[in-house]
């Protein structure tokens, strides 16, 4: 609990300091949507209440978007709703809509819909002005035991830096209703942009083209490991539950199965321990890769128990996955050669420092004392707009107050308390 509270303080005075960033990347949505709502789903189901996920259709394929942080938002919001509901469901609607761009040239853009209902216990209006303030939570006092009061605050600071507003709808003893748009770009590459590596692009392996089957219920799980791996001169089997799989494996030797745990009619468990005590000696001995929303360390266990040679959770992370297959297959990949920017060269001769004056200067020094970032990254702007003669030294300062490089900052304004003082 100590250590959630100490991660959230940070991400809210990383916020609050201009530092966090968000670092948008192609990414398939459909899995990475389908990740979330299996690791949400697990949740819902140890409190007994019925979890439903909806899609539209027409989701695009790729979107260019910071991954970590829309996860982040959407666990949030999805783990609240759960935390606050003991009877009834939890409801993740995802929507979509296509925007023409204005320039042919353009790539297309979506705006997309996340949508969490809840039956849980709702708020009054006097609770829903205070909701999105630090370390305010609603409910009762063993709800609030459960978490920091800084996660609504944080996801709508986040949902800000993403150029939207997280909206809500609640009745007291009712539920809730939390959702936001976001426009994202759609991305064709996101394939190129998983298997590039600092060493270049994978391109394929070196020897026979090999035969991967892949066990899962849900296609947007089949769909990413299919648009990852054929490109690179897999070839592909493809079962839509566990008895499919088996049958599969017996008609065509794969040499690596991935499968899920959780399926219907035959789950991974029984999968995996029907073929490890096969006749068939290859079936008997053929790597299985494990993929699984469910990082609890008893199906961990119980998958390798079963005969699993590796665990690999979902969202599957390309990089984590290729190692697998590598370690697996004894594969050596073929790479393109990845371009090298040139390194740029600072010709620019250093600033001349020029201190700003003596009650400017101290009031930076006891900010710095105080650890108050954000109240000294305001005054330095301050500072630098009334004397731009002091640019050499405002702008070191304000690079280490954003690097949260504390230690270096009061050594750098120590360095000048004497020569503010005369």
């Amino acid at each position: 609990h100590l250590l959630t509270l100490i991660n959230d303080i940070l991400d809210l005075s990383k916020i609050e300091a201009q530092k966090m960033e968000l670092h948008p990347a192609e990414f398939h949505l459909p899995s990475f949507l389908q990740g979330v709502a299996e690791i949400c789903r697990i949740k819902a189901e140890q409190k007994q209440i019925d979890f439903i996920y909806e899609a539209e259709a027409d989701l695009p394929v790729g979107i260019d978007a910071d991954e970590k942080r829309l996860r982040q938002v959407l666990i949030n919001l999805l783990g609240n709703a759960i935390k606050f509901t003991d009877d009834g469901y939890v409801k993740f609607i995802v929507k979509a809509r296509r925007l023409e761009p204005e320039v042919s040239s353009e790539l297309a853009k979506y705006c997309l819909r996340f949508q969490i209902e809840d039956t849980g216990v709702g708020m009054s209006p006097d609770q829903q002005e205070k909701v999105f303030l630090p370390f305010e939570q609603v409910g009762s006092i063993s709800k609030k035991s459960e978490g920091t009061g800084l996660g609504l605050a944080i996801t709508q600071k986040i949902v800000a830096m993403m150029g939207t507003t997280l909206e809500l709808q609640s009745e007291l003893n009712k539920g809730s209703m939390f959702w936001f748009d976001i426009e994202v770009p759609e991305a064709h590459d996101w394939v190129a942009s998983s298997m590039t590596s600092q060493k270049g692009k994978i391109l394929g392996y070196e020897g026979d083209k090999r035969r991967i089957l892949v066990a899962d219920d849900r296609w947007e799980n089949r769909s990413v490991l299919t648009n990852l791996l054929e490109p690179i001169g897999f070839e592909m089997i493809l079962a839509t539950n566990g008895q499919e799989g088996i049958e599969k494996a017996i008609a065509s030797h794969p040499d690596l199965i991935i499968t899920d745990i959780s399926m219907s009619l035959l789950d991974g468990y029984e999968l995996m321990t029907r073929l490890r005590s096969s006749d068939d000696e290859k079936l008997k001995n053929v790597p299985i890769v494990v993929s699984s929303a469910s990082v609890f360390e008893v199906d961990r266990y119980k998958s390798f128990e079963a005969g699993a040679n590796e665990f690999v959770p979902k969202p599957v992370q390309a990089e984590v996955l290729l190692d697998a297959l590598k370690k697996q297959l004894g594969l050596t990949w073929q790479y393109e050669a990845a371009e090298t920017a040139p390194e740029e060269t600072d010709t620019n001769e250093p600033l001349e420092v020029v201190l700003p004056p003596e009650e400017s200067f101290n009031k930076l020094y006891d900010l710095s004392r105080r650890g108050l970032v954000p109240m000294l990254i305001k005054e330095a702007e301050t500072i630098l707009a009334e004397h731009p003669e002091c640019e050499g030294f405002v702008k070191p300062l304000v690079k280490f107050a954003k690097g949260f490089q504390l230690k270096q900052m009061r050594e750098f304004l120590e360095q000048y308390v004497e020569k503010a003082d005369q």
